[in-house]
């Protein structure tokens, strides 16, 4: 949950707790009529209570549900202003502060789902005058407000990149990034919009690597902010129809699973969670699958199916589960232990199956080839045999037979010329990753992407089955002969392209790992010549090829010892780049370069400037520790070990200082 989310909902909850008794009553009512789509009466019953009312809490409660209606439900966003203002003029008559901070923010979050981002701005400004700055609200404002400028800053970007390479990968590229720009409620906050911006993405780029991902999210954004259930089905469904080796159309059908689910018709999601198993086995969330595909059989009161499913989730996931991923099954709030107590307690005894023969049969199916049998078998040993020895050699085979089933699924589709030409060369890609990533297989990795390269030669899966050979023979298979060459055929055969910038990017890194500074050097400059791509990381910052280009330009002066160069380059990039994750890492190299130069006092300045930026900032540490671990004497793997290396610095510096005055 975003922080915005998280914030609303904390205030929320403050609310609720402030209103009586009644009203909670009235909540369960209008609660059972929004959830039946009956907004109008739900609006009435809401009016009709707050006319009536004399009670502050109250009123305030009924206006905002008449404002989440209009806002979320029926997407009158000038009525859903209008109920937030109704509660803003009850500011003199009692209301509670956080009543009040609500109803600022609901507010500004109308102007901007609307467009109106300066009356937005103007709406967050007045929360910041109005809560105190120790206030957590207080922060959410001026959050919002750099969100918005912020966001506003990169659309006007993204469309100049949008209009000068339109017709191309990265025109395309950057008509996504302005859909989600658009999408992201912490930005722009217009899913209409964003809807909309998609669909021009899919009617004039049809066949680009980022389709799949926008016709998913035209559907989850229905699904998820508009609550148009129908219209999100239908248009998951199409994902699934149209997108079939993506991992998207498996993502689409976990959805619709979900929205049949929580509409209690579990009859209709129990085919569409099967569906999910049987065409995407290694789907990343695949024990929540199992999880709602047994609580589906049991409220069918189907409890043997209920019990294998329930088998399966409990021994061959909940074992290696992170507990940040129990949120999928709603146990956000339980430990690891409580799940399976509770699991356990709804499986009750299990019957005895004969192991040896599950296992013989797993490793026949095996040497056949016929892995989505086997993976079945071995999916039902480990759960109705956890204890013994051939259950946890089927778990020892289970991820390596998901992902051979996968690949397998993906052959058979292409053997059946079921696929069109983006299709079939998006599953080939597919296969090829599947062998590098999660079986590192590499040698079939680089098969399969030759199979790329030989049935799509034009397309842009094979700039990406290029871009990943290289990456290959860079870093698994220490040929850098050869992903010098791959990386040069991406930059020649697919030049406008996102594949480009990187395998420029990765030139610059294998020539300075090689020692090939000059050529390091220009490949690093011909990077930061492309449009850049942002990614946004925690804490507001901003990470791209281009940001990594720049700093690594610094780093290869500084290991020639080219101090002056380098100093150059740090400094501008400190100027330039502020919302780099890599400042952290800029200072410590200045600080390195004055200490060279005795320029003492500069170089506790630049070491103190790092301290700063490092503490309680996780994300400037690890950039730090990845870009300077082995600068100098530092070393350092850990966050400790770092802060003790400044430490030591500025203090051995000082004492030099001191010494020389």
């Amino acid at each position: 949950m975003e922080t915005s989310s998280r914030l609303t909902f904390l205030l929320y909850a403050l609310l609720i707790i402030l209103i009586s008794p009644l009203a909670h009553a009235h909540f369960e009512e209008v609660h059972v009529l929004v959830d039946a789509g009956r907004y109008a009466e739900a609006n009435d019953k809401l009016e009709a209570i707050a006319e009536s009312t004399k009670d502050i809490e109250v009123k305030s409660w009924c206006y905002y549900h008449i404002g989440e209606i209009y806002y979320n439900y029926t997407h009158q966003y000038t009525k859903a202003a209008a109920a937030y203002d109704k509660i803003l003029k009850l500011e003199n008559k009692g209301l509670p502060p956080e009543e009040l901070f609500l109803a600022i923010i609901k507010k500004g979050d109308v102007y901007s789902r609307m467009g109106n981002y300066q009356d937005a701005i103007q709406t967050y400004d007045r929360l910041i005058k109005l809560a105190p700055a120790s206030h957590f609200v207080h922060k959410t404002g001026l959050q919002k407000i750099r969100d918005i400028n912020t966001a506003l800053a990169d659309l006007r970007e993204q469309q100049r990149i949008a209009i000068q390479y339109k017709g191309t990968p990265l025109g395309a590229i950057a008509e996504f990034q302005i859909a989600e720009l658009y999408r992201n409620p912490s930005q722009l906050n217009q899913p209409e919009k964003a809807i909309a911006k998609y669909e021009g993405l899919l009617k004039t780029h049809p066949a680009a690597t980022v389709a799949p991902e926008a016709r998913w999210r035209i559907a989850n954004l229905r699904h998820t902010l508009l609550n148009q259930s129908a219209l999100a089905m239908a248009t998951y469904r199409k994902v699934v129809d149209d997108y079939p080796t993506s991992n998207f159309a498996a993502e689409a059908l976990f959805q619709m699973a979900n929205i049949h689910r929580t509409a209690e018709k579990y009859s209709l999601a129990i085919p569409v969670f099967e569906k999910l198993k049987q065409k995407y086995p290694n789907f990343w969330n695949m024990h929540a699958v199992l999880y709602w595909t047994a609580v589906c059989h049991e409220k069918n009161l189907n409890y043997p199916k209920a019990i294998e499913a329930y088998e399966t989730f409990l021994h061959a996931y909940l074992p290696q589960l992170d507990p940040g991923y129990l949120g999928q099954i709603s146990m956000h709030d339980k430990s690891i232990p409580e799940v399976e107590a509770e699991i356990g307690k709804k499986i009750g005894q299990l019957t005895k199956q004969m192991a040896e023969m599950e296992l013989e049969r797993l490793n026949t199916a095996r040497a056949n080839r016929d892995f989505s049998k086997a993976l079945h078998i071995a999916r039902n040993l480990i759960a109705t045999s956890p204890h013994t020895p051939q259950a946890e050699q089927a778990a020892e085979q289970l991820p390596i037979l998901q992902h051979l089933t996968a690949i397998e699924n993906l052959r058979e589709q292409l053997q059946n010329n079921t696929l069109a030409p983006a299709g079939a060369a998006r599953a080939r890609l597919q296969i090829g990753t599947i062998y590098e990533r999660q079986l590192q297989d590499y040698p079939k990795a680089i098969e399969v992407y030759q199979e790329v390269l030989k049935h799509h030669p034009d397309s842009i899966y094979a700039a990406e089955a290029r871009y990943r050979s290289g990456l290959v023979h860079a870093e698994q298979l220490s040929a850098p002969n050869e992903a010098l060459q791959a990386y040069k055929s991406v930059i020649t055969s697919h030049p406008n392209t996102l594949q480009a910038m990187m395998a420029s990017f990765q030139l610059g890194e294998l020539y300075r790992k090689l020692n090939r500074s000059n050529e390091a050097l220009q490949a690093y400059k011909t990077t930061i010549g492309y449009p850049e791509r942002d990614r946004y990381l925690a804490g507001g910052y901003k990470d791209s090829f281009a940001d990594r280009a720049q700093f690594r330009i610094g780093r290869v002066h500084y290991d020639d010892n080219r101090y002056d160069e380098a100093r150059a380059v740090f400094e501008e990039f400190i100027q330039n780049r502020g919302q780099s994750p890599r400042l952290a890492a800029a200072h410590i190299y200045l600080a390195a370069i004055s200490e060279k130069r005795a320029e003492n006092r500069l170089a506790i300045e630049y070491y103190k400037n790092t301290e700063t930026l490092l503490k309680n900032d996780p994300v400037q540490m690890t950039m730090l520790i990845e870009e300077a671990s082995m600068l100098g004497n530092l070393q350092a793997t850990d966050a400790a070990a770092v802060i003790q290396f400044l430490e030591a610095r500025i203090k051995r510096l000082s004492t030099e200082t001191t010494k020389s005055d």
